[in-house]
């Protein structure tokens, strides 16, 4: 009976030995794995500060665009606003040597106008 007792007594040691062994691997592999999760999470931190400044970079181009537009959709409304002034002296007229000299004025200066705003003087 010592002979059986002893043999259960290493069973038993054996198998929490084994159960021991088991636990001591997949405390390493979780802690392996904590230590990639860990990496992963500061690579993908650093990608999305990455995008996050080439979004407000995106962002200031596209400020500068809008500012742009701006003026010159501000120098369209200037010309807009110039119309009816200009129909009203057009109705004014009276011979068409003043038509034809106001026309080609009006021509040239245009013209002239989208030279100066294009930047080409």
């Amino acid at each position: 009976m010592a002979t059986k007792q002893s043999k259960q007594n290493s069973d038993l040691t054996a198998i929490t030995n084994l159960i021991n062994d088991r636990f001591n691997q997949l405390d390493r592999k979780l802690d392996n794995t904590k230590v990639e999760l860990k990496q992963e999470i500061i690579e993908t931190k650093a990608e999305l500060k990455q995008d996050i400044s080439d979004v407000k970079g995106d962002v200031k181009a596209l400020h500068v665009e809008i500012r742009g537009l701006e003026k010159r959709l501000s120098n369209v409304e200037a010309s807009a606003i110039k119309i009816p002034e200009i129909t009203e002296k057009f109705g004014e007229l009276k011979n068409w040597r003043q038509t034809a000299f106001v026309i080609i004025a009006g021509v040239v200066s245009a013209f002239l106008g989208w030279i100066a705003r294009a930047g080409m003087v």
